[in-house]
């Protein structure tokens, strides 16, 4: 009896675990947006009114999206990006999740980057999935000499925190680049190779 009960709830919590997970995340999430502003509010209106923060999140970033084009908006990010690398500590962390955001997100040469790529690390016989973001510095390239063919840098990311990783510079011949699409990529390192891609 002990053992169908068991067998029973270990099916259930498995067939329920993704619907728990997901709303516990946005059960964090909408706690975590609705307090950055929220708790701000409450002492200006003197109570707590749920969701308000999130709100006002929601519209500052479609602000920023919306005006980010224009003059006037290019010199606002300058200004805020001229206060956060004077900073203390903040600017550390700050440009480093500022150039990992711009290598990700805003560089558009699918030449240099958003391509997925495998390597043969960290040794023979063992296979890495990474990410090519550019050829290597000139420099690199004429003190390793070799051959004269080119380098490549390849970031590897962490599993399961894809922003964080480490460079390898290794010769372009030896870089498998894939047809994987690199949000497909990302999840299959996040996951640890669980979501793998359809096609």
């Amino acid at each position: 009896m002990m053992q169908k009960i068991s067998s029973a709830f270990i099916r259930g919590l498995i067939i329920l675990l993704p619907t728990l997970i997901t709303i516990w995340l946005l059960f964090f999430f909408y706690n975590f947006l609705d307090g950055i502003l929220g708790n701000i509010l409450t002492i200006f209106i003197g109570h707590h009114i749920p969701g308000l923060g999130l709100v006002l999140i929601v519209l500052l970033i479609l602000f920023t999206g919306a005006i980010s084009p224009l003059l006037i908006g290019q010199r606002m990010i300058n200004w805020g990006d001229r206060i956060m690398n004077k900073v203390p500590v903040v600017k550390n962390i700050y440009s480093s999740v500022k150039q990992i955001n711009d290598v990700l997100f805003i560089q558009k040469d699918a030449s240099t980057f958003h391509r997925a790529c495998l390597i043969e690390y960290p040794r023979k016989g063992v296979w890495s999935l990474g990410f090519v973001t550019s050829e290597a510095a000139a420099e690199l390239e004429k003190k390793i000499g070799g051959d004269g063919g080119k380098l490549m840098n390849v970031f590897i990311a962490n599993t399961p925190t894809p922003a964080t990783g480490f460079l390898v510079i290794i010769p372009q011949r030896d870089v498998i680049l894939l047809d994987m699409k690199i949000d497909d990529a990302f999840k299959y390192v996040i996951s640890g190779g669980v979501l793998k891609p359809k096609a």
